[in-house]
């Protein structure tokens, strides 16, 4: 066996591995997926919802939060604006029965944690300023914080701009996210708060001395760090937010290397913990599957170019030498298809991941949202293909330390 051989068929073993993993703890735990249940004593919340030039929705993100379903007097809203240049600060002044603080711009986490030392609620909210949770969120999530070993809960994140191809495309990942990151749950291991609809339990934050400014993604190093103190981190996959994502190319790009770039500095700062038991689930699996998350990406993509650069090469010495040897360029007898181990194992896992996905949408939209056949093909074949160049261009970032955004 030679060597690309043997890295494809690691890559291919892993990755049906992991899938199935997955798809059994589905099958174990889909009765309870969207189990909740109705405190009797409810904890006061601060909401806090950081905002950098956001006037075109801070007001309904706000208005959003108002009418909630939850006791008013339980309830402070925060809002900072961070420095805003457009006319976020004088809508925020307009809006009655919140809190303002404004501040010089120096980014999201110093923003939450300068709303974290005034908050006074014993929950923690954070929603962004273009997300809108639906009216019982807040009475969804609480529950969970029963538990006094949750340090922090999260909602499902679907998209609320589902316009345009790329839109679309995010529609489904959003989707296939909330399903995926309601499975870790239950192996704890919730490994990303997103700033669209999470709370945390203040107690928990302040140990951890609140979030980390100098990671561009604070909702991926907060979660890591809550559960490198043995915090557990939950998901309730009923309590729903939807968000703005990026309408263009450009725009969804430049947010996904901040993603990245972000991910990365998180398993930077905790690959200390990796096989280590006294950092729990965050050593044992989150670290490590992470880490393998990263190479595999890495090992799809080369192996992928690698096959296509040798089909291209051989096909071009095979019609080099046919035209300068006067031969046939081409004879229809020679077109056939060979099914061999690459092909067998790339369509099965192709299958496989395609049931998966299948899996994920059904349970997830609710809504019944259409999807559409051909947009979950382009998100299947195209769309997760960028997947390890966005990789690639983050690592570049980093390591030429462009890292401002």
């Amino acid at each position: 066996m030679d060597f690309i051989t043997g890295v494809y068929l690691f890559f291919i073993f892993v990755s049906l591995y992991v899938s199935f993993l997955f798809i059994l703890i589905y099958f174990k735990n889909r009765d309870d997926l969207y189990k909740y249940e109705l405190m009797k004593k409810l904890p006061s919340i601060s909401v806090l919802i950081p905002a950098y030039n956001e006037e075109e929705s801070i007001k309904e993100t706000i208005e959003s939060v108002k009418n909630l379903e939850y006791p008013k007097e339980l309830i402070e809203i925060i809002a900072v604006n961070d420095g805003s240049k457009d006319r976020t600060l004088e809508i925020l002044k307009s809006i009655n029965g919140i809190k303002i603080l404004s501040k010089e711009n120096s980014g999201k986490a110093d923003s939450l944690n300068k709303a974290l030392e005034i908050a006074k609620g014993e929950i923690i909210a954070i929603n962004d300023a273009d997300s809108f949770p639906e009216k019982d969120a807040f009475l969804k999530m609480v529950y969970y914080f029963k538990d006094e070993k949750v340090g922090a809960v999260t909602g499902s994140v679907f998209v609320k701009n589902r316009n345009n191809l790329l839109e679309k495309l995010q529609s489904i990942e959003y989707m296939m996210i909330a399903f995926g990151r309601k499975l870790f749950e239950y192996i704890d291991s919730v490994f990303v708060t997103p700033g669209a609809l999470s709370m945390y339990r203040k107690s928990a934050l302040m140990e951890v001395k609140g979030f980390d400014s100098n990671n561009l993604t604070e909702d991926i190093e907060i979660a890591w760090n809550l559960l490198s103190k043995l915090y557990k981190v939950k998901m309730c996959l009923a309590a729903k937010t939807y968000t703005i994502v990026p309408s263009n190319f450009k725009l969804w790009w430049r947010q996904r290397l901040r993603w990245d770039i972000g991910g990365f500095q998180t398993l930077n700062k905790y690959k200390h913990a990796m096989f280590r038991n006294k950092y729990g689930v965050l050593g044992g699996f989150v670290v490590p599957f992470f880490s393998s998350y990263v190479l595999l990406s890495f090992i799809g993509f080369f192996i992928s170019l690698f096959m296509i650069a040798r089909r291209i090469t051989v096909e071009g010495f095979s019609f080099y030498n046919s035209y300068f040897n006067d031969a046939d360029l081409f004879r229809i007898e020679e077109f056939h298809l060979i099914p061999n181990v690459f092909t067998f194992f790339g369509i099965f896992l192709f299958f496989v991941f395609l049931t998966y996905t299948a899996i994920g949408l059904k349970m997830v939209n609710k809504e019944k949202q259409n999807i559409g056949k051909t947009n979950m093909l382009i998100y299947l074949l195209f769309y997760l293909m960028l997947t390890p160049i966005l990789l690639i261009h983050s690592i570049y970032r980093m390591l030429i330390g462009k890292l401002q955004w």
